[in-house]
């Protein structure tokens, strides 16, 4: 099971803690980061979650992205999902942007606040995080906007709100 994820309230101030599970079934408002690398030559590095993942299975996303725990900000949050999805650390991340995301998804109620991230890499990170995720790819911008234009069925909610928003 995973740790207890930060809840807040209609205003982004933290007021308890909950499982995930408990935060989607209850429609609790909370704190999600969500982080594009990019090489700096117009490619921007994309994760493709696990059939085992329990939200948006077999979807391409953010290059990492994750729920903010209790007793952690956005940036703590922000690296430590670098770290464990993909094994980086040192990295110099550059918040871009911030959104509020409500809707709901095969039952589940989303109700959270997004912070948005990118940095500069060379190289394809070598280390994805088992069972959950099954590939890394670098994709042209152009691509990436194709995908969740074309084809949002294979998309992260999270990746095409990043998309459309910010590239």
């Amino acid at each position: 099971m995973s740790a207890p994820i930060l809840i807040v309230d209609e205003h982004d101030n933290p007021v308890g803690s909950a499982t995930k599970q408990e935060a989607w079934a209850q429609g609790l408002w909370h704190r999600i980061v969500r982080i594009t690398l990019e090489d700096g030559q117009g490619n921007v590095l994309l994760q493709h979650r696990s059939p085992t993942k329990d939200i948006y299975p077999n979807c391409w996303d953010n290059s990492a992205a994750g729920h903010v725990d209790a007793g952690e900000d956005y940036d703590t949050a922000a690296y430590r999902e670098l770290h464990e999805e993909l094994g980086l650390n040192g990295l110099k991340l550059l918040e871009i942007g911030a959104y509020i995301d409500e809707h709901t998804w095969q039952g589940y109620r989303m109700k959270r606040f997004v912070k948005v991230y990118t940095a500069l890499i060379t190289g394809t990170p070598s280390s994805a995080e088992p069972d959950k995720i099954d590939d890394v790819r670098w994709f042209t911008i152009a691509d990436a906007k194709k995908l969740v234009a074309e084809d949002p069925g294979h998309a992260s909610d999270g990746l095409v709100q990043v998309i459309e928003r910010f590239y």
